[in-house]
């Protein structure tokens, strides 16, 4: 068991991803915009163009991210605190790595195109 900085990245990514279901809940279900999350301090979700387009665009990348970091989070997690996995770790992380580009990647360009 690996007790480093490593597992304090892993309970962060797993609070992130709980953050960003929760976001995409309530995007859903008020269809309110999280600003943090989707738009930065430079935007203000009142300024949206389209607002049920961008909703509708962002909302699938949003529960993908959320739900790529909690599984990340918690294999990290217990790779760190319970039982070593060291290549479902490893492999864990590229696939976050990879839909964490793709999400701000993804995000940036409907925020440029409805803001």
């Amino acid at each position: 068991m690996n007790n480093s900085m490593w597992g304090f990245i892993g309970i962060f990514v797993l609070c992130c991803g709980i953050y960003a279901l929760y976001s995409f809940v309530i995007m859903k279900v008020k269809g309110e915009i999280n600003a943090s999350i989707l738009l930065g301090k430079d935007y203000t979700y009142k300024k949206c163009k389209d607002k049920e387009a961008y909703i509708a665009k962002t909302a699938p990348a949003l529960f993908v991210f959320g739900l790529v970091s909690v599984i990340y989070g918690v294999i990290d997690v217990i790779h760190c605190y319970v039982h070593t996995m060291t290549i479902v770790d490893t492999v864990a992380m590229i696939i976050f790595l990879i839909v964490l580009i793709s999400f701000g990647v993804y995000t940036r360009n409907l925020r440029n195109r409805y803001y």
